[in-house]
């Protein structure tokens, strides 16, 4: 029964849509550690959540009130283009979907609601995201707000789909004098459209119905279509791998021309007083850190969002960021030291197990603290004032010093380590 099940054309959609979003998942899982996960996604939650209160509670930014509505709209609609329709066909289906309309009318009505709903669903994730601006800059209800949702997602819908008639049927530049054109006057249209509905329910009652009427016209052209197939197939593969491209473009970088000197670091200068087998050490992977280029860029990248993240949220919120980040900077450098510990080149040293601990906690402690520095005075500059980020700034170094102390004992006193 479930045999018969599987070979209808609903059943054959659905199991390539569960295949798909089963590689996307696996492609993800294999490119994002959930190190980087919880380092991004909770101070930007919270950052997002007291910026996002503030335009409810406070007074709007300048660059808010000055916000007109074409504007927004337009830059709406650019949202809008970025997507498409997927309608799983493969070329390896050629022989027997090319003989079976019902087949592939199935597909592509399925792969047609599909994007509909993503489409209707992100456009209401981004009326309400923007909703402050929509009920204070322009003065809408709720009700009106929900209806312009409504109609974003109908006129999304409606353009992906007209864009995707075009994509199948032309490639290269011929498919672009069509498309960009295209996409200008749609977005125009969407423009004036809903400045002219601004402020009356009935109009854009009116407009939702109108759109949704296009919608379903432009459907059935879509499904009437003869001869698309290689289209079909070309458009779903550039879809499908999309994202996957997008993973590897921030996964696999290109390879590079081997230096024979390095950009920083380049004399063997002291960089610690004491000479000790444990700061000569730490001072080796410390310059270790900064000479591998993704490794500096990353170093470079994590303090540029460390200090925007305690500098814009709103008190108490960026205190709260400033010592998450802090736990998180301390886990990300002892995992640098000991990818550095268990390398070839400390392993062909014998190493006292006392002094190589020693040195991973002076080499973390030369990575934090010039960021605990830069934090702590942003968290202070931003809140209180110049001179009192200085007494931050010396407050964050002093709290990172001692989380950096609880964790590398943990790690000491931990067997697995």
């Amino acid at each position: 029964m479930e045999t018969s099940r599987a070979y209808t054309p609903l059943g054959l959609y659905r199991r390539r849509r569960k295949e798909h979003f089963n590689e996307q998942l696996k492609n993800l899982k294999l490119v994002v550690d959930w190190t980087v996960w919880v380092y991004l996604l909770i101070p930007g939650l919270l950052y997002f959540s007291g910026w996002y209160v503030s335009l409810w509670s406070k007074p709007l930014p300048s660059w808010a009130t000055g916000l007109t509505l074409p504007t927004l709209t337009g830059l709406i609609d650019v949202i809008m283009l970025t997507g498409g329709i997927l309608i799983f066909v493969e070329e390896a289906d050629v022989l027997f979907l090319k003989s079976r309309s019902l087949w592939m009318r199935t597909l592509m009505k399925q792969g047609i609601y599909r994007a509909c709903l993503q489409h209707l669903g992100k456009m209401i994730a981004i009326t309400a995201l923007t909703s402050p601006l929509w009920s204070r800059v322009y003065d809408m209800s709720f009700i009106h707000i929900a209806l312009i949702a409504i109609w974003f997602g109908a006129v999304a819908s409606f353009q992906v789909i007209v864009l995707h008639m075009t994509k199948v049927r032309y490639t290269g530049w011929r498919r672009w004098i069509r498309i960009i054109p295209l996409a200008v006057a749609m977005g125009i249209i969407t423009i004036g459209v809903t400045s002219w509905m601004h402020g009356h329910i009935w109009t854009l009652l009116a407009g939702i119905v109108a759109a949704i009427l296009l919608l379903i016209l432009v459907g059935r052209l879509r499904l009437e279509m003869k001869g698309t197939f290689e289209g079909d197939v070309r458009e779903d593969l550039r879809e499908r791998l999309k994202f996957t491209a997008l993973l590897l473009s921030r996964s696999v970088t290109k390879p590079k021309a081997p230096r024979t000197r390095t950009i920083i670091f380049r004399k063997q200068r002291k960089l610690l007083r004491h000479r000790t087998i444990s700061n000569r050490t730490a001072e080796t992977a410390f310059k270790a850190f900064f000479r591998n280029s993704s490794t500096m860029k990353l170093y470079l990248q994590l303090g540029g969002l460390s200090i925007a993240a305690v500098a814009l949220p709103p008190f108490p919120v960026n205190v709260i960021v400033c010592g998450l980040l802090v736990i998180m900077l301390s886990v990300l450098f002892y995992r640098s030291w000991e990818v550095f510990a268990t390398s070839e080149y400390v392993q062909l040293v014998s190493y006292d197990s006392e002094a190589l601990n020693l040195a991973g906690v002076t080499m973390v402690r030369m990575l934090f603290v010039p960021l605990g520095i830069l934090m702590g005075f942003s968290l202070g500059a931003a809140w209180l004032g110049w001179l009192e980020g200085i007494v931050t700034a010396a407050a964050v170094v002093a709290f990172g010093l001692f989380v950096l102390s609880i964790t590398g004992w943990i790690r000491t006193s931990d067997p697995l380590s």
